[in-house]
């Protein structure tokens, strides 16, 4: 079985020196960069789950109750790899093809544009999972300090899960740097996409409702497939059907953002098409 070229290019030595790249520019600032995702789950944690968790009471998820500290944890590692991974694949890879002019060096070289995208995707994913893997290392810090009991048994499979979601979100993030105008149109997939899928996706509250407008937007949604499954797993202990429709979701996106995405910035950076 033949792949096609775009999805070749996934294992191609090209993609992972793109990759190389951002990371060996990250490490010069890595000091100054881990600090905003270290401090804010550490915030998010005590304001929300620990300084408003105080005024509401444990709750019924899934037919125990929990606490809402306890069911805030897995929302922020879903929100945090989807974040991490859109932001990058938006706003950092604007900068470096319309501003920097990263892409067109290294397209000067035997690197293709194909390689530049996955370079981009698996780079967002990468810092999409780190991040993540920062927010697990502060749920450990909650449960030492007797705030928070998870079944860390099931954090083997949340890391992979997460990084998946994150190639999957990235590759979304990379359709809207092939189709926004300017820099001054980046609020536009905010509005459209982030807000809806974080807000609207049991990350940071039970979304539940009879109405079949809802129950599509659920079914549809992974970011909510991804926080309910990886709160399942830290919860319950328990494999569940959202962590298949999470995987099925995401392969899906994949599998067709990467050929739309290279068609779209082939033709807004090299004007084929």
């Amino acid at each position: 079985m033949t792949f096609p070229p775009h999805y070749r290019a996934a294992v191609q030595w090209q993609s992972r020196a793109v990759l190389g790249r951002h990371l060996t520019v990250y490490r010069r600032n890595w000091h100054t960069a881990v600090l905003p995702p270290l401090l804010e789950p550490i915030i998010l944690l005590l304001a929300f789950g620990v300084g408003l968790g105080g005024f509401i009471p444990d709750f019924a998820w899934r037919g125990r109750p929990v606490a809402y500290l306890a069911y805030l944890a897995p929302g922020m590692l879903a929100y945090t790899a989807f974040m991490t991974a859109f932001f990058q694949a938006l706003f950092a890879a604007y900068i470096r093809m319309h501003y920097q002019k990263t892409w067109e060096g290294q397209l000067i070289t035997q690197v293709r544009l194909e390689h530049v995208i996955w370079g981009e995707v698996f780079w967002a994913a990468t810092l999409g999972t780190v991040y993540a893997l920062i927010v697990i290392l502060v749920l450990a810090g909650f449960s030492l300090a007797g705030w928070l009991h998870l079944h860390w048994a099931g954090v083997v499979l949340v890391v992979p899960l997460l990084f998946l979601a994150a190639l999957a979100f990235a590759t979304l993030g990379l359709l809207f740097t092939a189709l926004v105008p300017s820099i001054d149109h980046m609020n536009i997939p905010f509005f459209l996409v982030i807000m809806p899928l974080g807000f609207a996706s049991s990350t940071y509250f039970p979304l539940e409702g009879d109405s079949p407008w809802t129950q599509a937007w659920l079914i549809l949604n992974p970011l909510h497939h991804l926080a309910e499954g990886i709160r399942f797993l830290l919860l319950a202990g328990e494999w569940n059907s959202h962590l298949l429709a999470a995987c099925g979701l995401f392969v899906l996106m994949i599998g067709v953002l990467i050929p739309l995405d290279e068609r779209l910035l082939r033709r807004r950076v090299l004007g084929e098409g």
